[in-house]
C-alpha cells in the first residue's frame, strides 16, 4: 500500500524532503513506516524518541495500522518561547 508522508520543521532537512510517498505491505503500523524511514534516512533515526505523529489531523501512536492512501505528518517536538 502507498501512504504520503509530510515531514515538518527540521526534519525536512534531514530527509531533503518535504514530502514523499512509501509502499508499505498491507496492514504495516506507523511503527514500520518509521523502521523504513529509518533505513532509507538513517540520520531521522536520532528524533525517534521525540518526534509525533500525526494522522488525519489526529496524533496517533506507533500501533495506529496504516491505511491505503493515509497522509501520514512526522514533526518534532513542538516549541514555544
Amino acid at each position: 500500500m502507498k501512504v504520503h508522508v509530510e515531514f515538518f520543521s527540521r526534519l525536512r532537512e534531514v530527509v531533503d524532503a518535504a514530502d514523499l510517498t512509501i509502499d508499505l505491505p498491507d496492514r504495516a503500523t506507523v511503527a514500520a513506516l518509521l523502521t523504513a524511514l529509518y533505513q532509507r534516512y538513517p540520520p531521522l533515526a536520532k528524533w525517534d524518541d521525540n518526534i509525533l505523529i500525526g494522522a488525519h489531523l489526529e496524533f496517533v501512536g506507533r500501533d495506529y495500522a496504516l491505511r491505503p492512501g493515509d497522509e501520514i505528518a512526522i514533526m518534532p517536538p513542538v516549541q514555544g518561547g
